[in-house]
């Protein structure tokens, strides 16, 4: 039996700005998370019991990969304390190792023979096996002086010695070996503990992968894997193709539909008839691609991107929620919202101009001035409907409150950019009927408003005003807002709050872990469709809550909250 460790500590964040909105091993690479190909090697070579160890950005990768159902394969996570590199984090996970162990970084694509390397290692009878590579010129790893036998004789600083081969940082290890290393350390195998197998004439075998291997280091490295996948996964259909790089991986599938040899989309596009497209190509989910456009070979177009009106792009990668403008070429770059990347030398050039390369949210504003008239219209609209109602609930409002039937609590929006060019989230005071006293008992009628909820009808004001829409994100306070620190929850603010959304269906109001989750998986998949979907579910979604508000007896506990904190 193997078990297999992969590290996905996320210490490393050397490609920003990727890396500084996700952790290294969730990297898109095409259209799944770089790690996501490693678990998948391993799934196919019957390695069934995976290892995670875990640092920082955590729930995330756990959210990502769950319990590892969908590959046939059981995950289980261990989190360290410290950053301890890839040595201290297998000593820390050592008493869950009690077989042979594949020690993998989660970072990096090793696109490894397992059965092969086993094999290679047990007919070795060696305690550790390095997986080793060919060197690249570019990639500045730690190297290795190995004999004709197969054995490493010394580890090198980098690769400076012309017959060196490189350490990927995979290794086959046995568990006495973790003996060796140090508790509660940050200890690399690399450069600390094979040296000291050396010195000690513990022998260590290597084993030349002929596969494809990227360290992804860099930017460029970063960019080639995209090619080699995107390309590999065309060759698939067509083995006669020749062109793009020379490398290829063994396992290049591609989640979305393919339309056409080479030409893959996601759910939910919307392609213009008149867009020019060359395989290989790979367009995301929730994508908008405008008339005349040019597209390919070798581009990836990320989940939820803008390619506006006579835009071209190619052999590039464009980063989920960027919006390209109109007649912006695009060619062998990494696009980010606001921020154009050659991967080749890494310059980095910021874009001030949102209508030639921004966010989707802030970059596509007369779409959103067009959202925002609908999300009017449909106040008034509500405004009109339900007039009897409104003017009942105020009236009991402004009498239970001696004349003040208006109190506004303050909310935070989505997310802006000030003049400076930094971010901040935006401010706005949300209106409601007011229900209680200073001291949090309830006025005459304010527990009836509240238990059925028509204490929000004035948000239509807000509604009509532009501060929240229709369907969106829920209204946090700022000290919820506060709360949000990891990286993955923060997605949910480039979506403008919503009087209603996937959190009034699916959560309740003082869950808020519950309403974050829902918040970010609307913000990652929303369409119009599914706005109007969530419209109309949302008279069935009050329904409940008033109904399990008043079979809890909530309503009557009430009494001790927060004035008109809900």
């Amino acid at each position: 039996m193997t078990i297999a460790l992969l590290i996905a500590t996320a210490e490393d964040r050397r490609l920003s700005p990727l890396t500084d909105v996700l952790p290294n091993v969730l990297l898109p690479i095409v259209d799944r998370p770089v790690m996501a190909t490693t678990v998948e090697i391993l799934a196919r070579a019957g390695v069934k019991r995976i290892l995670i160890a875990l640092y920082e950005q955590s729930a995330p990768i756990t959210a990502a990969f769950g319990s590892g159902k969908r590959w046939g394969v059981e995950i289980e996570y261990v989190t360290l304390n410290e950053a301890w590199a890839d040595g201290g984090a297998l000593r820390w996970v050592g008493p869950l190792i009690n077989e042979t162990c594949l020690v993998l970084p989660g970072h990096a694509i090793i696109d490894l023979p397992i059965e092969e390397a086993l094999a290679y290692h047990q007919q070795s009878g060696a305690m550790i096996t390095a997986i080793t590579h060919a060197p690249h010129k570019q990639w500045k790893t730690p190297g290795a002086i190995v004999t004709g036998n197969g054995l490493i004789e010394a580890i090198l600083p980098d690769m400076s010695e012309p017959h060196a081969v490189a350490l990927t940082e995979a290794y086959i290890i046995e568990p006495p070996l973790l003996s060796q290393i140090p508790l509660r350390t940050r200890y690399r195998i690399a450069t600390d503990l094979l040296p000291r197998l050396l010195e000690q004439d513990i022998p260590i075998q290597s084993f030349l992968l002929q596969g494809y291997w990227n360290p992804l280091h860099t930017l460029a490295d970063y960019h080639a894997a995209q090619q080699v996948f995107l390309y590999s996964a065309y060759r698939a259909l067509d083995p006669t193709i020749t062109d793009g790089p020379v490398e290829t991986v063994r396992y290049p599938s591609i989640g979305g539909r393919k339309i056409a040899p080479g030409i893959w989309v996601g759910r939910n596009d919307s392609i213009h008839p008149g867009v020019r497209i060359a395989p290989p190509l790979y367009i995301g989910d929730n994508c908008w691609v405008g008339r005349e456009a040019e597209l390919g070979p070798g581009t990836v177009i990320g989940a939820g991107c803008m390619i506006d009106d006579e835009a071209t792009v190619t052999a590039s990668t464009i980063w989920a929620d960027t919006y390209v403008g109109q007649l912006v070429n695009i060619n062998q770059r990494i696009v980010y919202p606001g921020m154009v990347i050659d991967p080749e030398t890494g310059e980095q050039t910021a874009i001030v101009d949102p209508f030639l390369i921004g966010r989707v949210s802030a970059a596509t504003a007369g779409m959103g001035r067009l959202a925002g008239t609908l999300n009017r219209i449909g106040a008034l609209i509500a405004l009109i409907v339900l007039s009897p109602l409104w003017l009942l609930t105020g009236l009991l409002a402004t009498i239970g409150s001696g004349g003040r039937p208006l109190v506004g609590v303050p909310r935070v929006g989505e997310r802006v950019m000030l003049p400076n060019g930094q971010t901040t989230l935006r401010s706005f005071t949300l209106w409601r009927w007011r229900t209680r006293h200073p001291d949090g008992r309830y006025l005459w009628f304010g527990a009836w408003l509240e238990a059925y909820e028509f204490h929000r009808l004035p948000e239509l004001l807000n509604l009509v005003r532009g501060d929240v829409q229709l369907v969106g994100v829920k209204p946090l306070t700022p000290q919820e807002a506060e709360r949000l620190r990891e990286e993955w929850q923060q997605r949910r603010h480039e979506i403008v709050p919503g009087v209603t959304g996937l959190w009034y269906l699916q959560a309740a109001d003082d869950d808020l872990d519950a309403v974050i989750i829902a918040d970010v998986y609307y913000s990652a998949t929303h369409t119009w469709q599914g706005d109007l979907n969530l419209l109309i579910r949302t008279p069935i979604a009050w329904y409940r809550r008033v109904k399990a508000k008043r079979t809890s007896g909530r309503i009557v506990t009430a009494d001790l909250a927060p004035p008109q904190s809900r």
